[in-house]
């Protein structure tokens, strides 16, 4: 239903992105290019998003970014998007 796709470029992966990446791993259970069993979110890896200065970033749905995502505001993202 949501992909979610978090920029892993080195600039973003110095910010912050790929511990960011790891914990919507470690919540949703999932790893890149997999689908969580529900159907609810499927996690990409993305390359430059054009937003070091404001990583981690997670793009939803190729629609909508979001940005200075902490572990507390993935989670807060994880709960809208249900």
């Amino acid at each position: 239903t949501h992909k979610l796709t978090i920029c892993s470029c080195l600039p973003c992966g110095l910010q912050g992105s790929l511990e960011a990446a790891d914990h919507l791993k470690k919540k949703l259970g999932i790893g890149f290019g997999e689908t969580t069993p529900d159907g609810w979110f499927t996690l990409k890896e993305g390359e430059c998003m054009g937003a070091c200065a404001m990583a981690p970033v997670v793009l939803v749905n190729n629609k909508k970014m979001h940005d200075y995502m902490s572990n507390e505001k993935l989670d807060q993202l994880l709960d809208s998007l249900k």
